[in-house]
């Protein structure tokens, strides 16, 4: 009889050959087990009930992608993110991976074994290996339960296809091909598996993706009468949009091209590229986007969140409801960790507020107007104040002076050292919660919750690792690029999110690469802070992007007559950055870890890593 042993984590080979896992690593909660002790727990005894096995699966769960930075669960770049590659942060936290590795060029592959500060990936350290060991450990002994229906065994078993699936999805857009765990791994297992083609990744998640959605047991949605207890749990749309993002991605130019965008012996066995360039990749992501809108059509509930819905009393509030709160109807895979207490919650806190999130004057000014043109610093009357009139998104990522913040109004300028009688420091800049560090661009992220008190220190914060929102902007996309320009359908559905907070349509008649570049922006400030924009630059290839100069913007206000003086300046502080003068493809995908590398079953390093 198999005992249940320890995990070993930090090597992945370790991870996956481990036999079985501890009664404790297999508890979602508290111990796994009161009776009998954990040295008599089997293999038998945990799938001897359905209450016991459950807890396999929903720990599965635990280690999705998690974009926030939490105690015990420090795979966010040590409070960073990875915006901070992109024109829309700058990242001023002394001891963040960002200016630990990323900034001085001191990244590469015996970084990843490191393990502190951890990188944006953590390919051994992550917990991935661990969940899928789960899922799978999952999958192939419920059928053993003895007090489980078929139909709860076969919708769980879709589930774990679809969490194997999710962790895939996540480390392609990291490190492009992987080693295929199809089971869970034992003992006699000798082997590991060498990395796949590119190909055969992907057609692994979508086989993945695609038997889910044809589980008739798995449930479009949570039903009402789930949702208290079960929200958060995958279902077949949650399957269905997660195919869109797959196969945007690799249908993009990173990895479908004529050419590798480095080379090397990753690139020469196809897994870092397809080996060629094939229109009929942007139709599989438009089916995709199609299945999934017939589907929502067929089954209903899914809908961006609207003025009004979730108690809001605006477009603006709308936006923030679509990704702060848990179980809105624009939630497709909402991810949170078991942190329940104020102490815990406040590493987020740290990120946020001590440097790590800093948005740079390059974001600010991507906000459009509110009739859709594009703002301009050589218009007087838009340069005198940039606050006022602009898309209601940019309310909502940034605290803005003169704008409403924690019910009253935010009085956020700086003081003018040459002149500080007449230009005064507002109440709210580097006071209380809104640490100085934070203030290094001039501008301070507003986003996840710094006039969301109660929510944010009281809850485990979700993570909206997909939304419907991307599933409207994946579609027109992909029309625009398999079709050489957008459609009308390609319109409706950006023009969809617009709608949601009041932005006019986009105007007709744009070439492909007019609508290419709208879709771009329209994702940027859509999902800033969401782990999007870094993704979208680094598959469509946009060094020209990475290689801006970001700038601050000093605010500060004239107390007699309330007019501002905005002074621009560049973000040089820690030596930003090392690929100012030329992005190194290298970094479109991390490196695997060296000492992984070298156990020599087949994982073969990234281009330019070696």
């Amino acid at each position: 009889m198999k005992k249940i042993k320890n995990i070993i984590l930090g090597s992945l080979s370790v991870a996956l050959l481990a036999l079985t896992v501890s009664c404790e690593d297999m508890a979602f909660g508290d111990k796994f087990l009161q009776k009998p002790p954990s040295s008599d727990v089997t293999i038998d005894t945990v799938f001897s009930t359905s209450e016991y096995a459950s807890r396999v699966l929903w720990k599965s769960y635990q280690y999705l992608p998690y974009g926030m930075e939490t105690s015990g669960y420090s795979t966010q770049m040590e409070f960073s993110t990875v915006e901070s590659f992109t024109d829309i942060n700058y990242d001023n936290m002394g001891y963040s991976s960002m200016q630990k590795y990323y900034y001085p060029g001191l990244y590469n592959a015996a970084t990843e074994d490191n393990g502190w500060p951890p990188t944006k990936m953590r390919y051994t350290g992550s917990g991935f290996w661990t969940g899928i060991r789960h899922a799978w450990l999952f999958y192939e002994n419920v059928d053993r339960v003895p007090d489980m229906s078929d139909a709860d065994k076969s919708r769980m078993k879709a589930e774990a296809k679809v969490v194997v699936a999710v962790y895939y999805a996540h480390m392609l857009r990291h490190y492009g091909a992987l080693p295929i765990i199809d089971h869970a791994i034992d003992i006699n297992d000798t082997e590991m598996p060498a990395r796949a083609t590119l190909q055969e990744t992907v057609d692994f998640i979508i086989k993945l993706l695609d038997d889910a959605i044809a589980c008739p047991d798995l449930p479009w949605r949570i039903s009402d009468e789930e949702r208290d207890n079960w929200d958060g749990r995958f279902t077949k749309a949650s399957a269905m949009a997660l195919k869109t993002r797959v196969l945007l991605f690799v249908a993009s130019p990173l990895f479908n091209a004529d050419q590798p965008y480095y080379q090397g012996e990753a690139a020469d066995k196809h897994m870092t590229w397809f080996g060629n360039y094939d229109k009929n990749r942007w139709k599989l992501a438009v089916d995709a986007c199609k299945e999934f809108f017939d589907a929502l059509a067929k089954n209903g509930y899914y809908k961006l969140v609207e003025a009004g819905d979730n108690g809001t009393k605006d477009c603006r509030e709308a936006y923030t409801s679509a990704y702060f709160d848990r179980g809105t109807t624009e939630s497709l895979i909402s991810v949170r960790r078991g942190i329940l207490n104020i102490n815990q919650n406040s590493y987020f806190d740290k990120g946020l507020r001590w440097g790590a999130y800093c948005p740079t004057k390059e974001f600010l000014d991507m906000f459009q107007l509110k009739d859709g043109s594009d703002f301009d610093w050589k218009n007087p009357e838009e340069a005198a104040n940039p606050f006022k009139n602009r898309d209601p998104r940019m309310y909502e990522n940034f605290i803005l002076d003169g704008d409403r913040y924690n019910g009253r109004t935010a009085s956020m300028t700086d003081v003018l050292s040459s002149d500080p009688t007449n230009y005064p420091k507002g109440a709210d800049w580097k006071q209380g919660r809104i640490h100085q560090l934070s203030c290094a661009s001039g501008l301070v992220c507003r986003k996840w919750g710094l006039d969301r008190n109660t929510e944010a220190y009281t809850r485990p914060i979700q993570w909206p690792y997909m939304r419907l929102a991307e599933v409207y902007l994946n579609y027109a996309e992909a029309l625009n690029e398999y079709n050489g320009g957008p459609t009308a359908e390609a319109y409706a559905a950006i023009n969809k999110v617009r709608a949601r907070v009041e932005m006019p349509p986009l105007k007709s008649g744009m070439s492909q690469e007019q609508f290419r570049e709208a879709v771009l922006h329209e994702r940027a400030v859509e999902f800033a802070y969401e782990e999007v924009r870094f993704f979208d630059l680094i598959r469509w290839k946009r060094y020209d992007i990475f290689e801006k100069q970001l700038h601050g913007l000093h605010v500060y206000k004239n107390k007699k007559t309330g007019a501002y003086k905005l002074v621009p300046f560049t973000l040089t502080k820690y030596a930003r950055f090392w690929w100012k003068d030329g992005w190194d493809p290298r970094l479109n995908l991390s490196a695997f870890p060296s000492k992984e590398v070298n156990k020599g079953y087949g994982l073969v390093q990234n281009p330019g890593w070696e």
